[in-house]
């Protein structure tokens, strides 16, 4: 899958989580759930490293930042 296939689906994956679920700590459990049920969502497995901080920038204006 190209980025622009899988960013728009991490979004929308992302958006139908209760908005309590959609904050800054929830983006690390977001993405257990995506590596087991999603993988291919998330970047190829060479780029192993930077899989976290890249569904992290996906998702920055989508995150509910709380006080």
């Amino acid at each position: 899958m190209t980025k622009a296939e899988r960013y728009p689906e991490l979004v929308r994956l992302w958006l139908q989580r209760p908005s309590e679920k959609r904050t800054g700590h929830d983006v690390l459990a977001f993405y257990g759930e995506m590596e087991q049920s999603h993988p291919e969502l998330l970047s190829p497995r060479r780029a192993a490293d930077n899989r976290y901080q890249e569904l992290h920038s996906v998702l920055r204006n989508h995150i509910r930042w709380t006080p």
